[in-house]
Parts: C-alpha cells; structure tokens; sequence
C-alpha cells in the first residue's frame, strides 16, 4: 500500500525506508513559469504535484510597518532592503540595505527597533495544511542568526566583527535570535498541527570549507542551533537546517546540536562526496538534496541526470535517511527543462524501495 507524501517523508527522516524515495523541489521563478507551460497548468502547486514533490515548504505571515515598497527597494520586517537585478537568464532580488551597517557600538545595536513575535500569524500555514493534507508541510521564519546578521550588517562587517569586535557580534546574533526562539516556540504552540518540519536556512560555509573556525562556530553559533533544536523537538517536530557547500568539517557539531535534516547536500564541494557522508553520517543525519546542479543538471544530458539520481537513492537511500531534490535549493534558469522532467520522473518512476 502507497504511503502519503507526509509519510514517506517522515518514514525517511526517521532512518527507515519508505515505499519510495521522498522528492523535494523548488525553483527560481522563471523556472516555475517554464514548467507551468510544459504541464499547461496554472499554479505553483499544481507544478509540485505534476513533480510528484512531497513536500510544501511554507512561511509564517509577518504584519511589521517596515514592510515596504520604497524607491524602488522592498524592506522586509527586520528592516533589510533589497531591489531587483536582471541578468541573462532573467531577475533576482539582491540586498542594498543594511540597516546595522553604520552603527558602531553595541548600545546602537541595542537600540535598534527589533521585531518581536507579537506580529506573527500563521494564516498560510493552516492553508497549506488544509489545501495538501497529506503532504510533509515545512515551515519556515526567518534565516539562522548569523546568515541574519550578515543581512543586517553587511557579510564583510559581520565577518570582520566575528574577528576582532566579538561583543558587536555576540549581541547582533543574540538580537536575532532574542526573536526567533520566541518567534518558533509561538509557531510551535500555535501551529503546531499544521506541519511537520521546521526549517531555518544559515549558510557558513563555502565550497571548499566553513567561513569560521570550529571554535567560533562552537561559540557563537552551535547553541542557538541547539537550542532551536530544543524547542522544536519538544513539540515532535524535525529540524532541517540549510547550510551550502563544504560543511563536512562541522557535522558532527550540528548532530551534536540536534540537527536532523541537512540541506542541499552540495556534493561537490569539499568532502561532501555521498559516499562518505553515508558512511560517516548517515546513521545520524537525513540527508535532503544532493542532485548537482552546477554540472549535472545544468551542463549534463538526460542520461547524467538519471544516472546521479539513481546513484545517489543506491548510497544515501539505503535504510532510509534520503529526499531527493536539487543540490542547490533553487534550480537555474539555466538548466534544461528536460534535465528537471529527467530528474523528477527517475526519482518517482525508479527509485522504490520496494
């Protein structure tokens, strides 16, 4: 008998084998847009269910004033401000705001206008629940606190603040996340029964190795992953955490810190080969991704695509531990629509476990 999308998900994250291989997909839009036309449909869901996707990755709804429309710039409600960028293969939004940029001391930092959890709703959850029953519902927030406060300070200052003005660091992260545990531990409490996993994405780490040492990731970083960890857990929630490239050298940390699901699985970056990843992590990690996009998917044929889907179910699918999808979490514009459809019909049509 066939499992539903929401079983077979977590069947997989439980390190057990489900009826099939669990798929997850996402895309930029001009993507979205490609597909919809080849399925001559006229919505995002209806293109994840022609994909047989599994899982619907859904947003809280955030009711700040800064969230605006001005000069041009989009400000979201931690008051970060991006704008729209064309380049060959069609838009993307990129940030030109930093709202702690300027400041030079932890009392400005202090006196920013942070968020607070009061202005969450979590209306598109229960919608999403309700429209798809039987999907792995993932909810999502806001980004970790150091991919937020590189939003808010700008990379190369928060980096450089890491180094030699840890305090400024310490209390940008401790600002961020003074609002997301809260912010979770509501959504937990108040939405709980409309998903499944909860989803924070922070990228450290490049494709040859982490931007930090072990020891500031330990300090600085590793405790609000475990503490996020805590509260979800406490509700019976997964916890999938979205860190690209070469994150090999820190597993065992985010094991550690309760991590339970991993994205994307950037294979070739630096020691992430699937191969070693099962071998050393797989009893203890769910892996979520893995197809490589900057050669496979974008550079390879149909058959390339079908042989690394099946490749990757027959090492990191076996006993459970696997969801397959994109490598990197939002397909290009630049990869073949055949190479997606190749993808997706090898994932549903030849990888059961039974």
């Amino acid at each position: 008998m066939a499992m539903t999308s929401r079983e077979r998900v977590l069947t997989a994250a439980e390190h057990r084998e489900p009826d099939r291989l669990p798929i997850t997909f996402d895309a930029e839009k001009e993507v979205i847009e490609a597909l919809k036309k080849y399925f001559r449909v006229g919505t995002r869901d209806e293109v994840w269910d022609a994909l047989h996707v599994d899982t619907r990755l859904v947003g809280a709804k955030h009711n700040h004033p800064r969230i605006r429309r001005e000069g041009g710039i989009s400000y979201d409600f931690w008051g970060i401000g991006s704008k729209e960028q064309a380049y060959s293969g069609g838009t993307y939004s990129e940030y030109c705001v930093f709202p702690l940029a300027d400041m030079e001391t932890v009392a400005e930092i202090k006196k920013y206008e942070w968020p607070t959890p009061d202005e969450l709703s979590f209306e598109p959850l229960f919608e999403a629940r309700e429209k798809n029953p039987d999907k792995a519902i993932i909810a999502h927030i806001s980004h970790g606190g150091y991919f937020k406060a590189c939003h808010m300070r700008g990379q190369e200052k928060f980096l450089e603040d890491m180094a030699v003005n840890p305090e400024m660091a310490e209390t940008i992260i401790s600002k961020v996340m003074g609002y997301t545990f809260p912010a979770v531990e509501k959504m937990c409490r108040e939405a709980g029964k409309a998903f499944d996993i909860y989803y924070i994405a922070d990228d450290f780490c490049t494709a040859k190795g982490p931007m930090i040492s072990p020891g500031m990731f330990r300090r600085l970083i590793k405790p609000y992953l475990a503490r996020l960890a805590e509260i979800v857990r406490s509700h019976g929630k997964k916890f999938l955490l979205h860190v690209c490239g070469a994150v090999r050298p820190l597993m065992n940390d985010l094991i550690e810190a309760g991590v339970d699901i991993l994205e994307p699985i950037q294979t070739s970056a630096a020691g992430m080969e699937p191969e070693g990843l099962k071998r050393d992590f797989g009893e203890r990690l769910t892996f979520y991704g893995s197809i490589d996009l900057i050669q496979v998917l974008s550079k390879g044929t149909k058959e390339d695509v079908r042989r690394e889907v099946l490749k990757n179910f027959r090492i990191l699918g076996k006993g459970g531990g696997f969801i397959v999808g994109p490598g990197h979490t939002y397909i290009q514009p630049d990869v073949p629509l055949e190479n997606i459809l190749a993808m997706y019909e090898t994932a549903y049509a030849e990888c059961s476990y039974r």
